[in-house]
C-alpha cells in the first residue's frame, strides 16, 4: 500500500499556505487561558483570511467571529472544543471543521443510516444486508441511535495519516476494520456485521452479461488509480456501467481524474481552482489514459457524494459523459488547506480555494441527479422501463438497473 503521510485534504493537498505543522501550534491538555485564545484566534485568522463562501452563503463573518469567542467561557477542554467545533455550523462548509485522526486502518459497514422524521432507518445496503433497507435502527453498538449519530456529527475523524475524513452518519457506524458492528433493530433483532476495511479494492461485479459495476468507497488512497483500473479491466467488455459513489467523501483529484481518463476519449477543458479574491491558483486537467471504456455510464449519488466524488459528478455531467441517479451530491466544490493541528489529535481546515469550470461556475451546494430516487419511500420506475420493479431491493442500484436495461 502506497500512502502519503500528513497534509491530505479532503478534495486535494495544497502547499504553500500555512503547511503541515508537526505538532500542535497552541499547547498541550489541560489548556489554560492563554492556550485556548490560542485556538480561537488561530481558526478565526483563517476563516478570515480564506474562507470563500461567506457571500455565496449569506454568511456573517462578524457574528461567526463573535459565538467563536463565546467558546472561551467553557467549563472543560472537552465542552471547550465541542463549542468551538459546533461555532463551525455557521459557516456551512463541511471542508471547514474540527477533525480528530484516531483510525489506524478505517472500516465502513455495509448499510447507511439516516434519520427520517423521528426514526434511524436503513437507507442504502451492500447486495448482502439490502433486506434491511427501509428498517429501523433503535442502537448502535449498545448506543441509543439517535445519541451515537448526534456525537457523530460533533466531530469528523480521519485515519491515522488523515487520509480518509468519516462524518455524520458513516462515522457512528465506522470503526477500525475487521471489527464487529452490532445493530438492534425495532423489535429486539440484533444483527451483526464486519467493518469492511477501506484499504480493500473496490468492489465490481456483474449483473447479466452487459452491466458492470464499481464501488468506491473513498478516492482517498494514492494508489486507487491502481485499484480502480484492476477492478474497471474486468467489465470492459459490458455495454453499461454503474459507478457507485454514495457516502465516498472525497480525496485526491488526482484519483478522481485517473478514473474519468478510462472514460474519455479526448482531452477536455480544465477545471479552474481560484481564491477567495477570484485568482487562479492552478488548473485541473483530465485526458485519456489506457483502454478507454466507451459503454453508457451511471453514478449513483447521495448526501455524501462529496468534495472529489461530487468533482466526478461535476466532471461526468458537463462533459455529457453520463447521468446521476439517486439523490443530488454532497457538495464540496472547495479545496481546504489541511495544514494546523491545534491541540494534540485535534485539527483544523478551512476552504481556501474553489474550483470552477471554464465558465467560472462552481458546485459547492452540489449537483442535482438526472434522475432522482426517493431512497426513503422506494424506487419510482419509469412505466416504459424495462424489468420488474425490484432487482436487488436497493431502490437506487435498481433504478439503475432498469435505465440501463431500457436504453440497451
Amino acid at each position: 500500500m502506497t500512502r502519503m503521510p500528513g497534509c491530505m485534504l479532503a478534495l486535494l493537498v495544497v502547499a504553500g499556505l500555512w503547511g503541515c505543522s508537526d505538532g500542535p501550534v497552541c499547547g498541550e491538555f489541560p489548556l489554560d487561558d492563554d492556550q485556548r485564545l490560542c485556538v480561537v484566534e488561530t481558526i478565526d485568522e483563517m476563516v478570515a483570511e480564506t474562507y470563500p463562501f461567506a457571500e455565496y452563503k449569506g454568511v456573517d463573518l462578524d457574528e461567526f467571529s463573535q459565538e467563536l469567542y463565546t467558546t472561551l467561557e467553557a467549563d472543560s477542554d472537552d465542552s471547550f472544543l465541542r463549542a468551538v467545533n459546533y461555532s463551525l455550523r455557521l459557516l456551512r462548509d463541511g471542508h471547514t471543521r474540527m477533525e480528530r485522526r484516531a483510525l489506524q486502518e478505517p472500516g465502513v459497514a455495509a448499510v447507511e443510516v439516516r434519520r427520517v422524521g423521528g426514526d434511524v432507518l436503513v437507507v442504502s445496503a451492500d447486495e448482502e444486508w439490502t433486506g434491511l433497507i427501509g428498517e429501523k435502527v433503535v442502537a448502535i453498538d449498545g448506543i441509543d441511535a439517535h445519541a451515537a449519530l448526534a456525537e457523530a456529527d460533533v466531530w469528523v475523524e480521519g485515519g491515522i495519516d488523515g487520509e480518509v475524513a468519516l462524518r455524520g452518519p458513516q462515522l457512528a457506524l465506522a470503526g477500525e476494520a475487521g471489527t464487529m458492528l452490532e445493530l438492534e433493530m425495532e423489535g429486539g433483532q440484533v444483527v451483526e456485521m464486519v467493518r469492511s476495511s477501506m484499504f480493500d479494492e473496490p468492489t465490481i461485479r456483474r449483473y447479466g452479461d452487459d452491466i458492470g459495476y464499481l464501488h468506491l468507497d473513498t478516492f482517498g488512497f494514492i494508489d486507487d488509480i491502481e485499484r480502480i483500473d484492476r477492478a474497471l479491466n474486468e467489465v470492459m467488455d459490458t455495454k453499461g456501467l454503474i459507478v457507485d459513489l454514495r457516502s465516498n467523501g472525497g480525496g485526491y483529484p488526482s484519483v478522481v481524474e485517473g478514473l474519468f481518463g478510462r472514460l474519455i476519449s479526448e482531452d477536455k477543458p480544465p477545471f479552474d481552482m481560484v481564491d477567495i479574491d477570484g485568482n487562479l491558483h492552478r488548473q485541473l486537467k483530465v485526458s485519456p489514459r489506457g483502454e478507454i471504456y466507451d459503454g453508457e455510464v451511471v453514478l449513483l449519488s447521495n448526501r455524501g457524494t462529496y468534495s472529489a466524488s461530487n468533482y466526478f459528478a461535476h466532471r461526468l455531467v458537463y462533459h455529457d459523459r453520463g447521468v446521476i441517479i439517486g439523490e443530488r451530491t454532497g457538495g464540496g466544490a472547495a479545496a481546504p488547506a489541511y495544514s494546523k493541528q491545534l491541540v494534540p489529535g485535534i485539527w483544523f481546515q478551512v476552504s481556501t480555494y474553489v474550483v470552477t469550470t471554464p465558465e467560472g461556475d462552481h458546485s459547492e451546494s452540489g449537483i442535482s441527479p438526472t434522475i432522482e430516487v426517493d431512497v426513503e419511500n422506494g424506487p419510482d420506475v419509469d412505466e416504459g422501463a424495462a424489468g420488474g420493479l425490484t432487482v436487488t431491493g436497493d431502490p437506487v442500484m435498481d433504478r439503475a438497473l432498469h435505465y440501463l436495461e431500457a436504453i440497451q
